[in-house]
């Protein structure tokens, strides 16, 4: 520890109070870098510009837009692939509808792997748990259950569960724009300038 100290000058009256704050900020974002588990990444090149997201709800949809990584989910309903770069595996009481011009649907209650990338995967119905490691947009759309819920997401930590808009869809990105946004994205300004 000495050592340690020995490389940094002594903090002046004014320069602790700025070092206290920022420790502070970076020890408080700590819970939204946790790594994904072994199975929420198996299959997928672990990768700094990836996140997990976890979302469940008992009715509703989303659309996993310009998706990269890990896609799983129980459901039942339907669900449709779209321009897959890897792996889709369904397994229970899932049947294939559709298989053509690089889109598939899905219809049954069951469970979906999905590895690689793809332009989208889309599912509607009800009684969905998902967790995805990966990069890219979700668009929820929920619905009121009877309880009047319309569902809950999360990033790796559970305590800080947002829940899904109803009667309009959100655009959440994975990973968290909580970390800062993935390096591929522009802001544009509106208007001339």
């Amino acid at each position: 520890m000495r050592a340690v100290a020995a490389l940094f000058p002594p903090l002046d009256a004014m320069t602790k109070p700025i070092v206290t704050i920022a420790l502070t900020g970076a020890l408080a974002a700590a819970p939204w870098a946790q790594n994904a588990t072994p199975a929420q990444m198996a299959g997928v090149k672990p990768d700094a510009g990836n996140g997990t997201i976890h979302f469940q709800t008992r009715l509703g949809s989303f659309r996993v837009i310009d998706g990269v990584g890990r896609l799983e989910f129980d459901f039942t309903g339907s669900v449709l692939v779209s321009k897959l770069k890897g792996t889709a595996t369904f397994t229970g009481n899932v049947k294939k509808e559709f298989d053509k011009n690089q889109k598939q649907v899905w219809h049954g209650k069951g469970k979906a792997v999905i590895t690689g990338d793809w332009r989208a995967v889309q599912w509607f119905g009800r009684d969905m748990s998902g967790v995805w490691y990966g990069r890219g947009i979700i668009r929820l759309a929920g619905e009121f259950d009877r309880e009047q819920n319309t569902g809950t997401y999360w990033f790796e930590d559970p305590k800080y569960k947002e829940n899904w808009p109803a009667g309009a869809t959100m655009d959440v990105p994975n990973p968290n724009s909580r970390r800062g946004l993935p390096g591929d994205v522009r802001i544009r300004r509106k208007g001339g300038g």
